[in-house]
């Protein structure tokens, strides 16, 4: 792997307010198999960081593709993708096309269109307002913008008060995120309250559509969480997080 993480969120109607203290040092894992932690807790490399979860959102592009669909597609069935991947259907972006304005007709969809409405969603949970967010973060591999899309993403919303940047960590890119924007709320002498993190890709642009082991496992979506800052730490929603990288695997995840 390239990168990995991982998060060890606090739901309150559990732990309610119990504090978690990270382990020491000689009981964390190296992330190599060779530590003596084996827990998911004893690897943190991080404390708990004072924030928390107040909306969820996510949004899917409307083209379906069933298994049955990709039977056209690659020699493979509905019965043998289901018992080895539990998928019966994924969503995906449509390519534009020149013939066909879909944003004039307000049907275009695109990373930038899903992140925003899977970030509005959470934010209409969350009881904030637009003005009310400080951050926005969008992590994604496959972004419209080579430049990124979170600034378009705070635009849409109105955020204009945010601070806004796309983050890129692959399949743990939310979750990269979450901690970055963690590591905001949490910082003494911050003026940043609410943050918004986005996950979004179009992995459809990038899958080769002729292998069967690869094109049936991948769609298209957007997930976002708001995150607001707490005073406690005994009210913190992450309990902390264990963040790791390993660019020698670089060659097992490329193919030539």
């Amino acid at each position: 792997m390239a990168a990995g993480n991982a998060l060890a969120f606090q739901p309150t109607s559990f732990l309610g307010n119990q504090a978690f203290t990270p382990s020491s040092s000689s009981t964390r894992s190296t992330g190599t198999g060779t530590g003596t932690g084996t827990s998911a807790l004893s690897m943190v490399t991080t404390g708990p960081l004072k924030c928390r979860p107040i909306g969820i959102g996510s949004a899917a592009p409307k083209t379906v593709i069933t298994n049955v669909d990709l039977e056209s597609v690659v020699e493979t069935n509905d019965e043998w993708i289901r018992s080895r991947t539990g998928i019966s259907e994924r969503r995906v972006l449509l390519h534009p096309n020149a013939d066909y304005d879909a944003e004039k007709d307000g049907e275009f969809e695109s990373i930038r269109t899903l992140a925003s409405d899977a970030a509005s969603n959470a934010l209409e949970m969350s009881g904030l307002s637009p003005d009310d967010i400080d951050l926005v973060i969008v992590a994604t591999s496959s972004p419209d913008d080579m430049f990124g899309d979170a600034t378009s993403v705070a635009a849409a919303l109105g955020c204009k008060n945010a601070v806004a940047f796309d983050l890129t960590a692959a399949c743990s890119g939310f979750l990269f995120g979450a901690v970055t924007a963690g590591q905001f709320l949490t910082n003494d002498g911050n003026t940043y309250n609410n943050a918004i993190v986005v996950g979004a890709d179009a992995l459809s642009r990038w899958i080769d559509w002729e292998d069967r082991n690869s094109c049936i496992l991948f769609g298209d979506g957007a997930g976002a969480v708001v995150l607001t800052a707490t005073d406690d730490v005994g009210d913190a929603g992450i309990l902390g997080s264990s963040v790791h990288s390993n660019g020698l695997g670089y060659k097992d995840l490329n193919c030539r």
